[in-house]
């Protein structure tokens, strides 16, 4: 090629260049060549109602952010509805994708369908630097461009609003303008027409025959242009008809052996069902975390429908560590879904896994119970967690590899020394507290975390924190909590290995159970499998709210009831736990909650359920059957005492008059806050609450913090507290709570005065996706408030020891429990209650003296002798649980402000010897390792079990407790007779 003709060639092109170039800047607009500095959201209602709507937009990509509420102006309103401009480059600057939630009212207000919807900002069609997309009412398509609007997207033509069969079988239609006419299809075919006699919006068709099992269509004529919906089946799921004909009871989900796997799915709506095998959990990882594509099936199996709307399909061989889903297909339209049984997944819970649970056991697994701490669930004190907080601040001291983690929180022998201190962390930290229970926070499969980039950037801090509740599989735990979260079986070791080592300390575990949702709405696997069934639904086809999040799941219809019993069941047995909190239980109905009740009783009768009493917002739940207060019942608390009383729930009024509300600066007795209604409600639930809303002390969950809101420390400093004043105020609040008739339930941290702090020096009250500098446990605070600790310590060695504080009948607290009067009475500002001792265990007096001036005095003339326990916490350390501070009889005075003063009555010291150091026994005899001490009468003691069956010497321990709870040990040998071996000489 000549060089004349090279440069004719490049005037050509940087011509052309030049044109393209100058049309742009003409015309303003480009595609994906920058983002918009503003974008302009349009909302359009066919009602022209726009008051109190609004917008919630945040941040998802790069990395998902907390979000900002826009609200519409509902009297500026064109063609298209509202509009409201957000400025990108002050809100959202580093954006590349925005989540949108378009709302009226707060979070338990009405939602547009389509759940969190996203707009890639990369996408739109830019004009001067602005952007703008559109929305239309109950439609989840949205414009970006004004090409979508040329193209009806969205469509803002005369619509269907919403159909459904009604529980008559007749369709009733919401229209947005008067219609003519209609037609009705039954699987594309069209059965029937007809025209509408009037012109009202609202209007039903009559006279069907339908079958449940195949897709309804209707469209409506509106004249110049026509509208076409699936007519919904959510208003026959609860008719007789469809539970007699869907109820299944048999095993749902793969039912695994080593030589061929049976998979179910209930899907009773459903045209087919397709398995789909694989061999990773996730398409772009293997299982060591590998990039390696696998974006389509080893094998995909059709299943077939069995009863009662079971699909069914068995495959030959061990499957075991295979990943599979669902092809299912509803109305025409062929969805990949996960199994809402899935008991394990890969990464991101994208695929299911088939577990040969054999496989997953740790060492003697089978062998492993739960603690032999709890006779009733009064005996339980519980303390809450979330996974990382343990292990995530660099004063825990583990293996870097484990923060975060399961086995994080199963490491022992760590410490941490601050100027010549040292403390213990993590787990050995709480053993030394005493808790006999810890609760987590979900450690179930939940959204909102990349499991993929916390396993492949360890240490980034952004969006690696979240509390867990939006539940994705309820019977997978969470991957980013397992070391490899691509192989589904190592979260399952990992989480047994953990429960084994908190067994091993005496702690229960207790897991958060948030059945009451889904983390998604229309995108859930339980909406795509059978659409409408698993949520309850308004009239307008949109998902209740009542949890707050988006939707509510529908408890009371067979199936989802059975999927929640199913749960619970396994993972009672599976990881041999010991409880479950029901997050927002008065979602749940009370059916359900008793039959899960029903269950626990046959694993183990100590197995103790417990949840919230209230819904996260309206609720369509009938009220008679909410298991706790709800819009429907008039928030009626009472329906607690419709539960078993094996199901307890937390006592908010006995929380606000301890403390106030949970956030803001009203204070409640702890800061002498305090009034006649407050003074009762504190009264009622240190009493047990059976004049509040329960049947026993069985159902009252005494505590005053929990995960949500402000913790109890920040809690006081916002209400006026002093930083002198603080950590007294906060040890008597749980004195209070460890003292009360009741389940006590601390937070994790509470005894050294957990703070979530902010960079502008106020303090976090909702940390569910703040970052772990703000939600950690923090080892240094140990140190600095360690005398609170140990006077916590004291507090709950008290509670365990002395059964007075653990009276678990209305019977034993009428006859036991009686509340005294003190000079301070009147101000409400102190109280009093004396328990009555048996012929074994002391009577006690506890003096509760909140924040006033002045000397706090009473009588109680019984002719006992008390001795004083504890008093005022701090850094006086006026506490003493081996001999006590002093003894009082008669008049019993506390001086100071914010004391808890425990008095114990005094009991005979127990004197206790061996008899003799060295005894002989016959081989099989029968013998009491008791007969060989001098003990007093109903002292309390325990001795190693010795078995005679083997000959040889033994050594035999007795431990022998007083009235304060302390523990004295006695040792003495015995020798079992007999031959003990054998010599055989042979020869000639």
């Amino acid at each position: 090629m000549s060089i004349r003709r090279l440069h004719t060639l490049k005037k050509i092109f940087i011509f052309a260049f030049s044109i393209i170039y100058l049309l742009s800047i003409s015309l303003g607009f480009s595609y994906a060549l920058n983002k918009p500095n503003t974008l302009v959201v349009h909302y359009f209602r066919y009602d022209g109602n726009y008051n109190n709507y609004n917008m919630w937009v945040w941040q998802n990509l790069p990395v998902g952010l907390d979000g900002i509420q826009h609200n519409f102006d509902p009297l500026s309103v064109d063609q298209y509805g509202v509009s409201y401009s957000i400025d990108i480059e002050t809100d959202y600057a580093d954006s590349q994708r925005l989540g949108i939630i378009i709302k009226q009212g707060g979070w338990d207000g009405y939602r547009e369908p389509g759940g969190d919807r996203f707009i890639d900002l990369d996408q739109l069609e830019v004009t001067n630097g602005v952007a703008h997309v559109y929305f239309v009412q109950g439609q989840i398509d949205f414009g970006k461009s004004q090409a979508d609007l040329e193209n009806n997207i969205p469509d803002y033509r005369p619509s269907i609003l919403f159909t459904a069969f009604n529980a008559q079988s007749e369709i009733t239609l919401s229209l947005s303008h008067p219609a003519t006419s209609y037609k009705v299809f039954e699987n594309s075919v069209e059965i029937k027409t007809g025209t509408f006699s009037n012109a009202n919006l609202s209007q039903k068709i009559t006279s069907l025959n339908i079958d449940i099992t195949k897709k309804y269509e209707v469209e409506v004529s509106f004249g110049a242009s026509s509208s076409k919906k699936i007519v919904s089946l959510q208003n026959l799921y609860d008719t007789e008809v469809f539970e007699d004909a869907f109820t299944y009871e048999g095993e749902l989900g793969v039912i695994y052996a080593k030589n061929a796997s049976t998979f179910r799915l209930w899907a009773p709506v459903s045209e087919s069902v397709v398995l789909n095998t694989y061999q990773q959990g996730h398409p772009n990882y293997d299982r060591l975390g590998n990039e390696s594509l696998e974006d389509t099936p080893l094998m995909s199996y059709p299943m077939t429908q069995i009863e009662n709307g079971v699909w069914e399909v068995t495959v030959d061989g061990d499957l075991a560590s295979k990943y599979y889903t669902f092809s299912v297909t509803n109305n025409g339209v062929t969805q990949e879904v996960t199994d809402p049984y899935s008991y394990s997944t890969g990464a991101n819970g994208l695929r299911s896994m088939v577990v040969d649970f054999e496989q997953t056991n740790p060492s003697n697994w089978n062998f492993e119970e739960r603690p032999a701490t709890i006779k009733t669930f009064t005996d339980y004190i519980i303390w809450e967690l979330h996974v990382r907080d343990l292990t995530s601040h660099s004063s825990w001291n583990g293996s870097a590899a484990y923060r975060g983690k399961f086995l994080g929180i199963a490491e022992t022998g760590t410490t941490y020394t601050q100027n010549g201190v040292t403390v213990t962390t993590g787990l050995d930290h709480i053993e030394e507290l005493g808790v006999n229970a810890v609760h987590l926070l979900p450690i179930f499969d939940f959204g909102y975390i990349d499991e993929v980039e916390v396993f492949k950037n360890p240490n980034q801090t952004n969006n690696v924190f979240n509390w867990g509740y939006m539940p994705y599989h309820y019977n997978t735990l969470e991957g980013s909590y397992a070391t490899n979260p691509f192989d589904g079986n190592v979260r399952i070791y990992e989480f047994k290995k953990t429960v084994q080592a908190f067994h091993s300390k005496n702690i229960r575990v207790i897991m958060d159970v948030v059945y009451n949702h889904t983390g998604e709405s229309e995108g859930s696997n339980f909406h795509k499998i059978v659409p409408g069934y698993y949520h309850r639904l308004n009239a307008q086809g949109g998902f209740s709210n009542g949890s707050g999040t988006g939707n509510e799941t529908a408890s009371e219809r067979s199936m989802v009831r059975k999927l929640f019993v199913d749960s619970t069941i396994f993972l009672a047995k599976e990881y041999k736990l010991s409880g479950f909190r029901f997050d927002l239980m008065s979602l749940h109905d009370i059916e359900t909650m008793n039959t899960i009740r029903e269950e626990m009783n046959k694993i183990d009768p100590t197995i103790i359920l417990y949840g919230e009493p209230w819904a996260g917002g309206d609720t369509l739940i009938k009220g008679e059957d909410a298991a706790g207060m709800t819009n429907t019942n008039e928030w009626d608390r009472t329906q607690i005492r419709k539960l078993d009383s094996g199901v307890a729930a937390f006592n908010d009024l006995y929380r606000n008059a301890l403390k106030g509300q949970p956030d803001g600066s009203e204070g409640g007795f702890v800061q002498g806050n305090m009034n006649v209604s407050k003074y009762n409600d504190l009264k009622a639930g240190i009493k047990g609450a059976t004049d509040q809303f329960t049947n026993s002390p069985l159902q009252n969950i005494v505590y005053g913090e929990a995960h949500d809101n402000l913790t109890l420390h920040d809690k006081l400093r916002s209400s006026g507290v002093t930083a002198n004043e603080v950590q007294h105020a906060q040890v008597q609040s749980n004195a209070v709570v460890l003292t009360s008739m009741g389940i006590p339930f601390l937070h994790a941290g509470t005894e050294f005065l957990r703070s979530k702090p902010k960079q502008d020096g106020t303090y976090e009250h909702n940390s569910y996706e703040s970052p772990d500098s703000v939600n950690q446990l923090r080892w240094d605070r140990k140190i600095t408030y360690l005398n609170a600790f140990e006077y916590h310590k004291a507090l709950i060695h008290l509670r365990k020891s002395i059964s007075a504080f653990r009276l678990d009948t209305i019977e034993a607290i009428n006859n036991r429990f009686t509340f005294i009067e003190t000079t301070q009475s009147q101000t409400f500002k102190a109280l009093a209650y004396h328990i009555e001792g048996t012929e074994n265990e002391p009577s006690v007096l506890v003096m509760h003296v909140g924040k006033l001036s002045g000397i706090t005095g009473l009588v109680l003339n019984d002719g006992k002798t008390y001795n004083q326990v504890t008093s005022r916490a701090g850094t006086q350390g006026l506490f003493d649980t081996q001999s006590g501070l002093v003894t009082r009889s008669g008049t019993f005075q506390v001086a100071t402000s914010n004391t808890s003063a425990i008095f114990v009555e005094v009991m005979d010291a127990i004197e206790a010897s061996v008899k003799e150091a060295f005894i002989e026994v016959a081989k099989d005899a029968q013998f009491d390792p008791l007969s060989n001490m001098n003990l007093p009468v109903g002292a309390k003691v325990y001795a190693t079990p010795i078995q005679t069956n083997l000959p040889g010497f033994k050594v035999v321990t007795v431990s022998v407790i007083d009235y304060l709870g302390n523990t004295t040990y006695y040792y003495y040998n015995i020798r079992v007779s007999g031959q003990s071996f054998q010599t055989v000489l042979g020869g000639l």
